[in-house]
């Protein structure tokens, strides 16, 4: 079987969050299946200077009056032997960010999506492969089922004969959103721009288009897809998602154990092993306090948090139930993140009135992040919505036991001590307020205070299995699903 991502990221040569963390990783699951899997993925200004192999003929696309040239240049995706195909226009890609700069996104962004998804279907004429898969990633690649579904018509092939396409919604509240006039220039049929089209109340919407035309719709965990076809997390799409629902599964996203591995990590002062992690870990704990400028209380516990600071997110509610907290237990935090500046200065503030007790750095550092990850006993997640979350497994992995909201693929991963003490693995709480915050994180000073049932624990979560050979084998079959359709 061949497959082709097509996707706006890939890590580790460009990636702006969760979705290239993907990209870049369950293809190299997929490859050990047997799966002739390879990657396109837009030329973006930060990977430039990537070498490569470039490649001809040029594709040649026209939109409206103007004609544009793409070029291809072909690297591989780290050490494997997996190809991705770079594309390559100065004019749409040559930019600071991938969607947006410091003035907001790109106006021209459904252009870009449009020639994107475009080069997808006329890459064969380039490196002589046509995929029976076009994998589709997130909004931006939206059109590029619109574009197979009129490319198979016009050809009039057999169904037996006939590429498909898989959709993957890493997270539905980015949708690619734009003024109906934008869609005229995508060259698709009129009669796609409707209802059951790209029409998402008199506005273009590419996500809704794709979830309306791919042959299969999968997102990042099971619970998310369940919880997306509410209308409470479902970000005004839930109708178009219960329309699709049978076509919709929920596959957990895995994360690269060799990557992520306490025993090798070269950013750690001090390896962690999983059969006996007490030494490693508290070794770490002690390393990160003093990174952090706390004092060093190894007889307390300690929360890391390592996260964007936004809505999502609902380190709001951390912020805001921290000050009570922090004034009647002793326990320590420390944060890594950056994001909604209202939100970093309400950390700035706990930090500066409660010096010993709480330690922020506003930015990202990935190493840093590893040293949260191992030197925190506990690692906060109250997000208000999670289609997968990585963040839970590095912790687990690490030592760290997660204290989560109870949603998407938190959900999926966590099990809480209150469920079952033999195979709990972290602490969850149900509904997004302060008192609920303040409940679990007493709960967690509790557990801290049970050493034989906290090492339980913090073991279990160490022994998960969150490799990608899981998910693989899931989207394997999604393929043949969809290819049988």
């Amino acid at each position: 079987m061949k497959v082709l991502f097509i996707s706006p990221e890939v890590g580790p040569i460009v990636r702006a969050g969760g979705l290239g963390d993907v990209v870049g990783a369950l293809p190299l699951a997929l490859k050990q299946m047997g799966i002739d899997v390879r990657i396109l993925c837009p030329l973006h200004k930060e990977c430039k200077n990537i070498k490569g192999i470039e490649l001809s003929p040029t594709i040649r696309l026209k939109f409206v009056s103007k004609q544009y040239t793409i070029k291809i240049r072909e690297v591989k995706l780290g050490q494997s032997e997996i190809p991705v195909y770079l594309l390559e226009n100065k004019f749409l890609f040559d930019r600071p960010g991938i969607y947006s700069d410091e003035n907001g996104n790109y106006p021209d962004n459904p252009l870009r999506c449009f020639i994107l998804s475009k080069s997808a279907l006329h890459l064969e004429n380039v490196i002589g492969w046509s995929p029976d898969i076009f994998h589709c990633h997130d909004w931006m690649t939206g059109p590029l089922p619109a574009y197979l579904n009129e490319l198979n018509k016009n050809k009039q092939r057999k169904k037996a004969l006939q590429p498909k396409s898989v959709l993957t919604i890493h997270n539905l509240e980015h949708q690619g959103s734009f003024p109906e006039e934008a869609f005229r220039i995508s060259g698709l049929p009129r009669s796609f721009y409707g209802i059951d089209g790209f029409n998402h109340y008199g506005r273009m919407n590419l996500l809704k288009g794709a979830i309306q035309h791919a042959h299969k719709i999968t997102t990042v965990s099971p619970t998310y897809a369940e919880e997306i076809r509410t209308q409470e997390y479902g970000e005004s799409l839930e109708t178009s998602l219960q329309y699709r629902g049978a076509d919709l599964i929920g596959i957990l996203n895995g994360i690269d154990q060799n990557n992520w591995n306490p025993e090798t990590d070269s950013s750690l002062k001090h390896k962690i092993h999983s059969a006996n992690p007490g030494k490693g870990k508290n070794s770490n704990k002690i390393s990160l306090l003093k990174e952090m400028g706390l004092p060093v209380e190894e007889k307390i516990p300690l929360f890391g948090a390592v996260s964007r600071l936004y809505h999502q997110k609902g380190l709001d509610i951390l912020s805001k139930s921290l000050p009570e907290l922090l004034a009647k237990n002793n326990f320590q935090v420390v944060l890594l993140g950056n994001g909604d500046p209202a939100q970093e200065n309400s950390f700035r503030k706990l930090a500066s009135k409660f010096p010993k007790k709480i330690s922020v750095h506003i930015g990202f550092d990935d190493g840093l992040a590893r040293r949260v990850f191992a030197g925190s006993d506990f690692f906060i997640m109250p997000s208000r919505f999670e289609p997968c979350g990585l963040a839970q497994q590095y912790a687990m992995k690490y030592g760290s036991i997660p204290v989560a909201r109870k949603t998407g693929g938190l959900a999926d991963t966590i099990i809480d001590v209150n469920i079952t003490k033999e195979q709990a693995n972290g602490l969850l709480f149900e509904q997004i307020s302060s008192n609920e915050m303040k409940e679990v994180i007493h709960r967690a000073i509790q557990l801290f205070q049970m050493p034989e049932l906290f090492d339980k624990i913090r073991q279990n979560g160490m022994n998960s299995n969150f490799s990608w050979d899981i998910a693989a084998r899931k989207y394997c079959e999604v393929y043949e699903w969809a290819l049988n359709s």
